[in-house]
């Protein structure tokens, strides 16, 4: 048996076997700063199979965000002093600065694809995750989860790293979706179906000034009833999300036109480009223009 300590991705990395286990294995060769306004790949992986003997534990110094999807085999994750049981189709999120450890079952060793990432909004999003479904994800999430680290990691495959960020970027956006699917799971069809409605409403009228009453009427239902439901579903309150729409489209525009600043927040329905400036920097922590700029430096344009 080797023991091994594996700084600085591991305290501790006890395994059996041979230490070239993987399947597939990329380190980066590049190190950017922490804080960078991109999603960065430390290391990702793939094993069909572990060591019938294998151990990873780490403390809050990490400085990576994790994602793993178990396709395979049984284990166990020990995370914020719980304990969960690991097995097939599940997929695991753990957040930079957490102390944490997993193992895998000698008898059913884990298979499993992976990846350790950091920069952009990554330790927000997974702390946001792991706070709202757990560390350990399952359902249709999962199948959508290992496509989208599978892309990441073909792009890997043949060198294509300028486009990494989005992946990663992708990979997230849909363990967040899964959010949704829970909340929605349960409520009934027709009040799904009229919040679908709301989204499309609201999405038709960024440029107007909307308002919870007008939301609830689209909804069909009262507006304490709404804002309840709306808050239950969403986690924001309504106002919350017409703003992060407004936004969203905001970074749209910004990266697939080039539209004039002002022009776009215009089109959104905000007050003045001041206010759209102001609130574009509070959700990305840059301006506008620098967001485009940032964007256009990603894509070689």
């Amino acid at each position: 048996m080797e023991y091994i300590k594996d700084a600085p991705f591991a305290n501790i990395f006890v395994c059996n076997g041979d230490i070239d286990f993987h399947d597939y294995y990329y380190i980066s060769p590049f190190k950017e700063i922490e804080d960078s306004i991109y999603y960065c790949v430390n290391r990702t992986g793939i094993e069909s199979r572990v060591p019938s003997l294998f151990f990873v534990e780490r403390d809050s110094t990490m400085s990576y965000c994790e994602v793993f999807c178990i396709f395979s085999g049984k284990g166990r994750l020990t995370f914020r002093g719980n304990t969960y049981e690991l097995g097939k189709n599940q997929v695991i999120v753990l957040p930079a600065g957490e102390e944490h450890s997993y193992g895998s079952d000698e008898a059913e060793p884990l298979g499993m694809s992976w990846v350790e990432f950091y920069g952009g909004d990554s330790r927000r999003l997974t702390r946001h995750i792991v706070d709202t479904q757990g560390p350990v994800i399952e359902g249709m999430i999962f199948s959508d989860a290992s496509a989208a680290l599978g892309i990441l990691q073909q792009k890997l495959m043949i060198d294509e790293r300028q486009n990494v960020s989005l992946e990663i970027y992708r990979l997230l956006l849909e363990i967040l979706k899964n959010e949704r699917r829970y909340a929605m799971a349960e409520i009934s069809q027709d009040v799904k179906a009229n919040f679908s409605r709301v989204e499309a409403y609201i999405d038709a009228h960024l440029r107007d000034r909307i308002t919870n009453s007008q939301l609830a009427d689209v909804c069909g239902i009262s507006l304490p009833y709404f804002i309840k439901q709306f808050k239950a579903i969403y986690r924001m309150t309504p106002q919350e999300f017409v703003m992060n729409r407004r936004l969203r489209k905001g970074r749209q525009m910004l990266m697939q036109t080039g539209l004039p600043v002002d022009e776009i927040s215009e089109m959104l329905g905000f007050c003045n480009t001041s206010h759209f400036i102001r609130r574009f920097r509070e959700k990305e922590k840059m301006t506008p223009a620098q967001y485009r700029g940032a964007y256009r430096i990603e894509q070689g344009l």
